[in-house]
């Protein structure tokens, strides 16, 4: 067994460079040197994927707060509680974590919520939690799926976007992929002027009480948001920006990100 981990080791070191070039050719395809803006005016319904409560506010808050003017019908998925299973955290983080989420996507317009109780950091693609967003898949037929990006720098982030992308292959229908940013930027095609729902943007992330004593979130996204507006060439204060794909080519990226992630292990 030695032996063949030895001789594919030796193999992918001789294409490393050819892993390197695929990797910026992968984020080359996804680039868009202007983004345009994110036309939202025919979507009626929203499945937002949320690793933990508030990522929801601070990755989209000001554009699920737009759809609000189309009188979406929006459903959430919280996959994890709060808790550090390692830890034994006692059960009232995730207590008081799942009533912060219910205030602040009430003020989003979330109407219908889900919590998949996950302990953090131990967010995996089963079959269960699979099967699950499949099935609000079936029965909402979503126009749009907002969830984070395949490079976010946080393991349920990355890990939610690849439940996304397991349980849309099995999906029939189609729908617009929406990744938005949290723990790291993306490489965005897609941006929407928040300025005027920045204000009440930020009043459902400071509901997130128990984590933004600890995190200035509020800040975080503001500054996102407002370098996103300057950069993007527009008259805007605040933006949000994202990676929007059809379902078809949100699977492919999927997979070559996971093919080069693979590889990149394979040399280590």
């Amino acid at each position: 067994m030695n032996i063949i981990y030895k001789l594919i080791r030796k193999f992918y070191r001789k294409r490393q460079n050819t892993l390197i070039s695929n990797y910026y050719k992968i984020l080359n395809s996804l680039n868009s040197t202007t983004p345009a803006l994110l036309d939202l005016k025919n979507i009626q319904k929203v499945l937002v994927l949320a690793p933990h409560p508030d990522d929801e506010a601070i990755g989209c808050g000001g554009t699920l707060l737009q759809l609000t003017e189309n009188n979406y019908h929006g459903e959430i998925i919280y996959f994890t509680n709060g808790r550090e299973k390692e830890h034994n955290q006692k059960q009232d983080i995730a207590i008081t974590r799942r009533k912060e989420a219910m205030l602040s996507s009430k003020k989003l317009g979330i109407s219908q919520k889900h919590f998949l109780d996950y302990y953090d950091g131990h967010l995996k693609p089963d079959k269960d939690v699979v099967a699950f967003v499949l099935s609000r898949l079936n029965e909402l037929k979503p126009d749009i799926v907002f969830t984070p990006f395949f490079t976010d720098n946080h393991f349920d982030h990355r890990e939610t976007a690849n439940i996304l992308a397991l349980s849309s292959a099995q999906y029939e229908g189609n729908f617009l992929c929406c990744c938005y940013e949290l723990w790291s930027t993306l490489t965005p095609n897609y941006i929407v002027d928040i300025t005027s729902f920045m204000d009440r943007k930020i009043e459902s992330i400071k509901l997130h009480k128990s984590q933004t004593a600890e995190t200035n979130f509020v800040d975080l996204a503001k500054g996102l948001n407002r370098y996103r507006a300057i950069v993007s060439g527009q008259p805007f204060q605040y933006a949000e920006a994202f990676f929007v794909a059809s379902k078809r080519k949100y699977i492919k990226t999927s997979k070559r990100f996971n093919m080069f992630i693979l590889s990149f292990f394979i040399l280590l």
